[in-house]
């Protein structure tokens, strides 16, 4: 295992390669949620894979504590039927949204995954409504497969996860 500074690309040339191939995918992961390719996006996890967001910062699992969100695949897929139903009414009209990252650093990697944090801003629109912005720090476990990844997991920490909230639709 490599520690997050072995892995900057200005110290370490060779790596610049994994470092750039994991902020490109990441990239692309969320220009699908900002276009609203959510079926794409959910092809992006593993079988097993999820995506949580704790209430709390510090929370040991989303198991047995609340969370804002946690969600499987299947339970994604749940989600976006909802979100694709034409009476979707805290969704009309649907949410436009941003997505901005910085500060990546691989934390660790071996063979087989790759993990990842970085931090994070979005900002979601919709018309008649007050824009919300969300910031905070994701936490990525991706697997290697072939030249590319798959999301294990993905956990996005709020700043303010702790704090009220309107109805939550979209995933941060």
């Amino acid at each position: 295992m490599m520690d997050a500074l072995d892995m900057e690309p200005s110290r370490q040339s060779g790596h610049a390669n994994i470092y750039d191939n994991v902020r490109d995918f990441i990239s692309l992961e969320l220009s699908y949620l900002d276009d609203r390719r959510f079926e794409d996006w959910m092809a992006l996890f593993t079988e097993d894979g999820h995506y949580w967001a704790p209430i709390a910062e510090g929370q040991p699992d989303p198991d047995n504590h609340v969370s804002l969100f946690y969600e499987t695949v299947p339970t994604m897929g749940t989600r976006i039927e909802r979100l694709r139903h034409s009476r979707i009414y805290m969704q009309i009209p649907h949410s436009r949204t941003i997505r901005l990252t910085s500060n990546l650093q691989i934390v660790a990697h071996d063979a087989r995954s790759i993990t990842v944090r970085c931090n994070f801003m979005m900002l979601e629109y919709r018309p008649t409504r007050p824009q919300n912005v969300w910031g905070g720090r994701y936490d990525y476990v991706l697997s290697r497969e072939g030249e590319g990844f798959r999301i294990e997991s993905k956990k996005a920490t709020l700043v303010n996860s702790d704090d009220q909230f309107p109805s939550l639709a979209l995933w941060f």
